[in-house]
């Protein structure tokens, strides 16, 4: 293998690469080189969200290795010009003007990629990034987000009995896939490098594929699509009762983490008003917000992810709304909600 490619595209792949592999794995943090279709193209992987970026043309050939990301990135952080890429199967050597590396090439650690797909629908960057960014917000790293596709687009996560969920326009073919929180924070720090306004979502044979500039693929599993029957249901009979301000609120849930960010906070709201309680066996917080409820309603859930999902709401202005069995959180809108299990 011999070419020539610029440092610029160089860097630009490596940037990418290194928002999806993440930096808590260590193990993950390579860089896969092979060639396909006419092209160079270097993938990373954090163990489930896989990119594939097309570098720079080339001749064919079946020599394919990786490398190490960070040793890569401080190596042509400062480079200019062109890097002369050249490799005879057991070692890689990069030159730039009066610079060299040599690397020993690892066997190419990506097994399997998937480019060929069932169109799903297109969405826009920005609303989808945001989306995601809401409904992964209360997760921890054992979290997972559902994806479904239909009569809507719908994104849901569930944490500490808090659920966001996300309902937007656009009817596709029916699909559902589940995948792991910390692919669907690797792949928002990711898009957002991308100036692309639109994004392919598509259903892969064991992935869901993501083409943009490039192409990603998200490991996963397909879920039954009437999932979200009986929530959606409770959405459907749900009535709305009190309009509040995001502000007021804010501030008791930050003061409610008193004892730490477990803490687990009780929500009142009658005529009297909206109360917030926090307690444990050597404390006892209480807050209170001057606006009547129209309706009676408990709730006792996580202070830190409530606040967590708030904060990403996308309004300061929020609606409650009430059925049998949870409150829903929303805004004028009615695209984002939180919604809670009532006591």
């Amino acid at each position: 293998m011999r070419l020539v490619v610029n440092s610029n595209e160089i860097k630009k792949a490596l940037r990418l690469i290194d928002k999806v592999v993440g930096s808590v794995e260590k193990t993950n943090r390579r860089v896969g080189f092979a060639y396909n279709h006419g092209y160079l193209n270097m993938f990373g992987s954090d163990g489930c969200l896989t990119v594939k970026y097309e570098v720079s043309e080339m001749n064919p050939t079946t020599l394919s290795f990786t490398l190490p990301l960070d040793i890569l990135k401080f190596f042509v952080y400062e480079l200019s010009g062109d890097v002369y890429i050249y490799s005879d199967g057991r070692y890689v050597f990069l030159k730039a003007k009066d610079e060299s590396l040599k690397l020993k090439a690892e066997e190419f650690h990506i097994k399997k990629f998937e480019e060929r797909y069932e169109k799903i629908l297109n969405v826009s960057k920005n609303k989808f990034l945001n989306d995601l960014d809401f409904v992964s917000s209360h997760l921890d790293e054992s979290g997972m987000v559902d994806l479904f596709f239909g009569d809507s687009f719908k994104l849901v996560a569930e944490n500490s009995g808090i659920i966001n969920y996300v309902r937007r326009d656009g009817k596709s073919i029916p699909f559902s896939w589940r995948i792991p929180y910390y692919s669907s924070r690797h792949l928002i720090k990711s898009l957002q490098l991308l100036n692309d306004s639109d994004i392919e979502i598509g259903a892969g044979v064991n992935a869901l594929v993501l083409k943009a500039k490039h192409v990603f693929n998200v490991c996963g599993e397909e879920l039954d699509q009437q999932a979200l029957y009986l929530l959606e249901e409770e959405l459907y009979r749900a009535k709305e009762f009190l309009k509040v301000g995001l502000k007021g609120i804010r501030r008791f849930l930050r003061r409610a983490m008193i004892s730490g960010r477990n803490s687990s906070i009780k929500l009142m709201g009658n005529k009297n008003g909206i109360f917030f309680y926090a307690s444990s066996s050597k404390m006892e917080y209480k807050g209170h917000v001057e606006i009547p409820s129209p309706e009676d309603f408990q709730v006792i859930t996580n202070a830190y992810f409530l606040r967590a999902s708030l904060n990403r709401l996308g309004s300061e202005n929020l609606l409650l709304m009430k059925s049998n069995m949870f409150l829903f959180i929303t805004t004028n809108s009615k695209k984002r909600f939180i919604i809670l299990p009532m006591r």
